[in-house]
């Protein structure tokens, strides 16, 4: 009874909480651990209040939602380095909010990042459970540019990443309007082979398809270079 009573009190002050999260600051959220933990923070308190806030405005279109998501992220960022945090409490305060509560994730990548590398021995699944929330598409160039080649992603985020880049690119060279139909008709058939056998197994393999990615990259300059080069040829007749 006397625990069913504490409960509801606890799940009422993480409701209450949950309402300040949209006009406070990172440094409001650091909450020392008082308990048996060896953690510098508790982030387990913070995780249930975010996660309350989550229940309470996820889908409140009235809601701040995206001054909450970056004030995780920051948090996540002030928290990665403790090498005490477990997995699952940082991984839980990734997932508390909704997706749309985060129109950029470069903060969230950075946070991962630097959790990945305070916690080296993390296994290949607890890294890839903790790394699915990110996104492609929310990445900036340089945050793309840097994720695809580093080595502390799992594999299967990493080739992931280089697939979507090759589609990306891809895209961009039909949308060109050239007329080099024997590069878009490779780049779409790699992609397409690589998309049907699933994830690549192997560093080697993660190694080729960046460097077919460069090649691609270097192809699409060219292509755009032409095309400039016909523009300003046409206007010179005209």
């Amino acid at each position: 009874m006397v625990s069913k009573i504490e409960g509801e009190i606890l799940s009422k002050l993480e409701r209450r909480l949950a309402l300040m999260l949209e006009s406070i600051k990172v440094n409001d959220l650091i909450v020392k651990n008082c308990g048996n933990g060896e953690s510098e923070f508790d982030a387990g308190i913070v995780a249930k209040v975010v996660e309350a806030y989550g229940s309470i405005f996820g889908n409140d279109s009235s809601s701040k939602i995206c001054v909450v998501g970056r004030l995780v992220d920051e948090y996540l960022t002030l928290v990665a380095r403790d090498m005490n945090v477990q997995v699952n409490v940082f991984k839980l305060l990734v997932e508390a909010l909704p997706k749309d509560s985060r129109c950029c994730h470069d903060n969230l990548y950075r946070a991962i990042d630097m959790y990945l590398k305070a916690h080296s021995s993390l296994k290949e699944e607890e890294r890839s459970e903790l790394c699915r929330t990110m996104e492609y598409h929310k990445l900036s160039q340089e945050a793309r540019k840097h994720a695809v080649k580093n080595a502390r992603l799992p594999l299967n985020i990493t080739t992931r990443f280089i697939l979507q880049e090759q589609v990306s690119i891809t895209r961009s060279i039909i949308n060109d309007g050239s007329n080099y139909h024997r590069t878009k008709s490779q780049a779409i058939m790699r992609v397409s082979k690589n998309l049907r056998k699933g994830w690549v197994k192997t560093n080697k393999e993660v190694k080729m398809i960046t460097r077919e990615v460069e090649t691609i990259k270097m192809q699409l300059c060219q292509l755009q270079l032409c095309k400039i080069g016909l523009q300003r040829q046409v206007q010179c007749l005209v």
